[in-house]
C-alpha cells in the first residue's frame, strides 16, 4: 500500500485493515474509528500487548486499553492510533499513486489467490459521482444532466427540456468489472474530473490490467457504444486475445454495410427466455408450499385480467442475423463480426439494432447473451452510491476523494469474494442492510436476572463468559446447568388420554 512517511510508527497493515473495518460499518469519517473499534472485530484481530478489551469491575461497563505501536504514550488510549493518523495517511498520498495501486499490485495479490474466474468476462462503464456544489472540491466541474442524470448541453435543449435539467458538480467514475459466478468485483477503476472523456483512461486501464495479472485472464470485454474506438478494440484483440462486443452506432459506415448484407441473410427467430422461477427452500413444510402455489395462480389471474398495453409497446419478439465478415469500419485492423438484431411490436413495427465483436468464431446467441449481462455494472453503480455512501466525501481533497473510492471498492470486493467463495453467490445482489440480515448467524438473546436487574447478552457473549468462568463460579454455574437440563429433558405428562 502507497504511504509518503519516512518513518511508519504505525504500520500500512494496521492502516488498510482499520479502513477496510471503517467501509464494512459504512463509515466514511474517520471520527467514527472509536465507535468502529469498540463495536468490531478489528480488536479481536490486534494481540493483546496492542489492545485489549475488558469489563471494568467498578462501571461495569466494556473498557479498552490500547498502548499503540511506539511507547510515546503515557496514558491508557482508547483505539491503537489516532483517527487523525488514518485521515493524513490517506490524505498525504497522491490519488495516481491509490489508482495504480488498487489497479496494480492489488490485481496482482488476487491473482495469486486464483480471484478471477476462468471465463473472463470483464464489463467497462463509466459513471458520475455528484458532490455537493463547492469549488473547493479538487478536479470536479459543473455540468448540466436531464431527468435521467445524463450529461446534456443545455444551450441546445428545448424549453420544455431545460425545464427539467439540473445543474451538477461531479467526477467522472470509469470502473472495470468482472463477473465471478454471481459475484461481482473490480479489477481496476480511474477517477476524472466530470468533463474528461473516458475511452483513453479505459484503454490504459485494461493495458495496466494485462501488465499485472498477465494475458488470458480477460476474454471477454463488454462494453457500451461510448467506448468505440476502432484502434484501441483492434489493440486489444491483437495484442491482448481479448474479444469485445459492443454496439454499433447507426451513423456508422459498418452499419449501414451490415443491413445491407442483412437482406440478402437468413434470419433466425430468438428462442424466448424463460421466465425467471424463484427457489424454493428445502425446509419448506408441505402446506407452505400450497399456499404459495395458490397466492401466485391468483397473482397470474389478475395480472391476466388487466388490459393489454399498447399495440406499440407489446413485444412480441426478436430476429437475428450472423454476419462473420464486415467492412467499413477503417479504424480497425481486425476482422470485425456482426449480429442485426430486429425487435417486432404488437403493431407491427420493428426496432433494429446491431452487435459487433472481434469474435468470429463466438455463436451470436453467445454474443447477444454477453451483451445482456451488461447491466450488472450498471446495477453495481447504484448499490454503491445509494447503499454504500461511495459518494459520501467529507474532504474535498482529491487525495482523500480518490482513497475513498479506492477502500470502498476493495472492500465491497472482497465481500464479493467472500460470498462466492462460501457458495453464497444468491447474497451477492443485496444491500448492505438486506446483507446484513442473512448472515447474521444468531437473533437470540440470554436474559440473566438478579434481585430486581436483569442483563440481556447474545448467544455468542454468553457463551464467551461462561467458558471464561473458573474455580467455585465454574462449578456453581455446572450445578445450575445440571438441574436446568434435567428439568428441560424431564417427559411433559399429556393432561389428555390418548
Amino acid at each position: 500500500m502507497p504511504t509518503v512517511r519516512k518513518k511508519e510508527e504505525v504500520p500500512r497493515w494496521f492502516i488498510l485493515a482499520a479502513n477496510l473495518s471503517l467501509k464494512l460499518h459504512q463509515e466514511n469519517s474517520f471520527l467514527a474509528f472509536e465507535r468502529v473499534v469498540r463495536c468490531g472485530g478489528l480488536l479481536a484481530a490486534l494481540p493483546a500487548d496492542l489492545a485489549v478489551k475488558h469489563l471494568d469491575a467498578q462501571s461495569r461497563q466494556w473498557a479498552l486499553h490500547c498502548q499503540g505501536f511506539n511507547d510515546k504514550n503515557d496514558y491508557d488510549r482508547a483505539t491503537p492510533c489516532d483517527q487523525d493518523t488514518l485521515r493524513k495517511a490517506l490524505k498525504d498520498v497522491p490519488a495516481a499513486q491509490w489508482l495504480a495501486w488498487f489497479n496494480g499490485a492489488v490485481q496482482q495479490t488476487f491473482q495469486s489467490y486464483g480471484f478471477f474466474d476462468p471465463e473472463g468476462i470483464f464489463i467497462g462503464d463509466g459513471s458520475y459521482l455528484f458532490v455537493p456544489d463547492n469549488p473547493a472540491y479538487e478536479g470536479s466541474v459543473v455540468m448540466w444532466f436531464d431527468e435521467h442524470n445524463h450529461p446534456v448541453e443545455y444551450d441546445k435543449l428545448p424549453p420544455e427540456e431545460r425545464k427539467r435539467a439540473h445543474r451538477e458538480r461531479c467526477y467522472k467514475w470509469v470502473s472495470l468489472l468482472h463477473l465471478r459466478g454471481g459475484a461481482h468485483v473490480y479489477a481496476g477503476a480511474v477517477l476524472l474530473p466530470g468533463n474528461a472523456h473516458e475511452v483513453g483512461p479505459f484503454f490504459k486501464l485494461v493495458a495496466q490490467f494485462v501488465q499485472s495479472v498477465g494475458p488470458g485472464v480477460i476474454k471477454w470485454l463488454v462494453l457500451d457504444r461510448g467506448f468505440i474506438d476502432g484502434a484501441e478494440i483492434s489493440r486489444c484483440k491483437a495484442q491482448w486475445d481479448i474479444d469485445v462486443v459492443i454496439p454499433m452506432k447507426k451513423k456508422m459506415d459498418i452499419w449501414a454495410d451490415a443491413w445491407a448484407l442483412a437482406q440478402r441473410e437468413t434470419w433466425q427467430a430468438v428462442a424466448p427466455a424463460p421466465p425467471p422461477v424463484a427457489p424454493i427452500p428445502a425446509g419448506r413444510p408441505e402446506h407452505l408450499r400450497r399456499r404459495e402455489a395458490k397466492r401466485q395462480k391468483t397473482l397470474t389471474e389478475k395480472k391476466q385480467a388487466l388490459p393489454p398495453p399498447p399495440a406499440a409497446e407489446r413485444f412480441l419478439h426478436t430476429d437475428y442475423c450472423w454476419i462473420k465478415g464486415l467492412g467499413g469500419w477503417r479504424a480497425a485492423t481486425v476482422p470485425i463480426a456482426g449480429v442485426c438484431l430486429r425487435d417486432h411490436y404488437a403493431d407491427g413495427h420493428h426496432e433494429d439494432w446491431a452487435l459487433m465483436s472481434t469474435s468470429a468464431a463466438a455463436a451470436p446467441l453467445r454474443l447477444l447473451g454477453l451483451y445482456r449481462k451488461r447491466p450488472a455494472i450498471e446495477e453495481r453503480h447504484r448499490q454503491l452510491k445509494c447503499f454504500y455512501d461511495l459518494t459520501d466525501f467529507r474532504s474535498r481533497s482529491f487525495n482523500a476523494v480518490t482513497a475513498q473510492v479506492v477502500m470502498v471498492l476493495l472492500t465491497y470486493t472482497l465481500r464479493q469474494w467472500q460470498l462466492w467463495k462460501f457458495l453464497q453467490e444468491s447474497l451477492a445482489n443485496l444491500t448492505p442492510e438486506g446483507l446484513a440480515q442473512q448472515l447474521r448467524l444468531m437473533q437470540q438473546w440470554i436474559v440473566i436476572y438478579l434481585g430486581l436487574a436483569y442483563t440481556q447478552l447474545p448467544v455468542v457473549s454468553f457463551t464467551r463468559e461462561a467458558i471464561q468462568l473458573e474455580g467455585v463460579a465454574r462449578q456453581k454455574a455446572l450445578r445450575k446447568l445440571d438441574r436446568l437440563e434435567q428439568t428441560l429433558l424431564a417427559p411433559i405428562p399429556n393432561p389428555r388420554p390418548m
